[in-house]
């Protein structure tokens, strides 16, 4: 726990409210209760800035009108929130075997395993050797976890999951802020990822935890091998995503879609339900209609690849245009 004072030091920050007001951990402006500290980038939140329930909020000084908390002033909110998150990261040490208070029922564990704190398996789920298993973690009744998976801590794993050998979950997220100096100043991701039933995830995939809120992946989802989920995205009910797919950052896949191998999601879009994406698509937008998609396009210089781009959104009207002007000159 650290006070306000303490915080407004380490970023630097101008205070305006109490200093002694504890905090006890972040969380995002729409989850963050009395004692949590939030933030806000830019004015597109301020709304949920007023609405928000945050014991306080690191903030640049153009949003203090819509701030109803305390408040930490900064002008790098971003840079600010990264060096913060370090403060409430909790470290792990891993030591073959299992911790004195975890819970693992009548679960097989494999020899070399590393179960931690706090952690609680169900009734016929095995784990396959070289396996760890995080503080915190919760795994359902009847899974199957191959060797050498890690589990990271705060993990919540439903019932009935297969796990391949060498699948990640809960690594830490890819975010990063730059400095005045274009350094890089690493986040800690403090979310989890919570897995529900009847899900399968393939060899070596990798399931990142969530910035503040948590990565989800809803019940009955097929994950191929070597795919990447990132921070704080959502795959809803029963959909599937072949191998060596890369999903950014926040984005919401819906229910029963199908994505193919080698498709790559730009983060913060939506994807409906029911979508087909074929192999090595490119997808730069939302998607809010059901069908099948398909973008593939060879590299090229990024200037070129704007007009190429242009052209081709009109080429259904360029080919209209010169249909009409054949039928025209025929006619005469």
């Amino acid at each position: 726990m650290y006070n306000l004072g303490e915080i407004a030091k380490l970023i630097n920050a101008e205070l305006i409210g109490d200093a002694k007001f504890n905090i006890s951990s972040l969380a995002s402006i729409e989850q963050a209760q009395a004692q949590q500290l939030s933030y806000v980038v830019n004015n597109k939140y301020s709304k949920s800035l007023l609405e928000s329930k945050a014991g306080a909020v690191i903030i640049h000084e153009s949003l203090k009108d819509s701030c109803t908390t305390n408040a930490l002033i900064v002008s790098d909110v971003y840079l600010a929130f990264a060096q913060v998150s370090h403060l409430f990261k909790h470290h792990v040490n891993h030591t073959i075997g299992i911790h004195h208070s975890a819970k693992i029922n009548n679960a097989n564990i494999a020899s070399g395993c590393c179960i931690s704190a706090n952690v609680t398996i169900g009734t016929n789920t095995s784990l396959g050797g070289n396996t760890i298993v995080e503080d915190n973690t919760s795994i359902g009744e009847n899974c199957i976890i191959g060797p050498n998976v890690t589990i990271l801590q705060g993990s919540k794993i439903g019932n009935r999951v297969v796990i391949a050998p060498g699948a990640v979950i809960g690594s830490e997220g890819f975010g990063n802020a730059r400095d005045a100096n274009k350094h890089w100043h690493s986040i800690a991701h403090l979310g989890n990822v919570i897995i529900g039933d009847n899900v399968t995830i393939g060899a070596n995939t990798t399931i990142d935890r969530g910035t503040l809120d948590d990565t989800y992946i809803h019940n009955g989802v097929r994950l191929d091998n070597l795919i990447h989920v990132a921070h704080n995205v959502v795959i809803d009910e029963d959909t599937a995503i072949a191998a060596s797919t890369g999903i950014a950052g926040s984005t919401y896949i819906g229910k029963r879609c199908m994505i193919g191998g080698m498709v790559g999601i730009v983060g913060h879009l939506n994807i409906c339900d029911d979508v087909v994406i074929n192999a090595k698509s490119t997808v730069d937008k939302n998607i809010t209609s059901p069908g099948m998609y398909t973008g593939i396009m060879p590299l090229m210089p990024h200037k070129k690849w704007q007009i190429v781009g242009v052209w081709l959104i009109k080429l259904d009207k360029i080919a209209k245009y010169l249909n009409i002007k054949l039928n025209h000159l025929k006619g005469n």
